[in-house]
């Protein structure tokens, strides 16, 4: 069964654009923080391929192990992380944009995803509600995506204004008598 998926979500992120923008500088470590991402495999510079832990309700019969693969591309200028399918890769075709818009101190975080999910297997009585509930299983990681990202961006201290990659040394243990 064909299962076409339209989601988006955004979250405020507690931290000023310029430091939100961090995300485009590693777009691996941002999609690497995605719930039940079993791979992260690299295809070439810009590429991924995606392979998703089963995601599914054992008692409905209903267990999909997702794989897709996609090319990313970023305009910093307007803080943006976009994917386009990369086809003969997996059974989705999946693409969307993560898009980072300065809000006071704060930055909003807009998450937009579609695509098709190909050959997930459903049984015949459970075909009516399964777009329905697969979607909300992609919403649910989606949310848990965006919190991560949250935390991880609010846990890392911010670099000084004035020099955003420097770093102090780090200070040796005073030794014991």
């Amino acid at each position: 069964m064909k299962i076409d998926l339209n989601i988006e979500r955004s979250l405020m992120l507690p931290v000023p654009h310029a430091r939100a923008l961090t995300l485009l500088d590693d777009v691996e470590s941002t999609i690497g923080r995605f719930p039940n991402l079993k791979a992260l495999t690299r295809l070439d510079d810009h590429s991924y391929r995606w392979d998703m832990r089963t995601m599914g309700v054992r008692i409905a019969r209903i267990a999909h192990d997702l794989s897709y693969a996609a090319r990313y591309s970023i305009d910093r200028g307007n803080g943006v992380i976009r994917w386009v399918p990369v086809a003969g890769h997996g059974n989705a075709s999946i693409g969307g944009e993560i898009r980072l818009t300065a809000s006071g101190d704060a930055t909003q975080m807009q998450f937009k995803v579609n695509g098709v999910m190909n050959d997930v297997p459903v049984p015949l009585l459970y075909r009516p509600l399964a777009p329905s509930f697969i979607s909300a299983k992609m919403s649910t990681l989606i949310e848990r995506f965006l919190a991560r990202t949250a935390e991880a961006l609010a846990a890392e201290p911010a670099a000084p204004a004035s020099h955003p990659k420097s770093r102090s040394p780090k200070q040796p243990a005073p030794k014991k008598p």
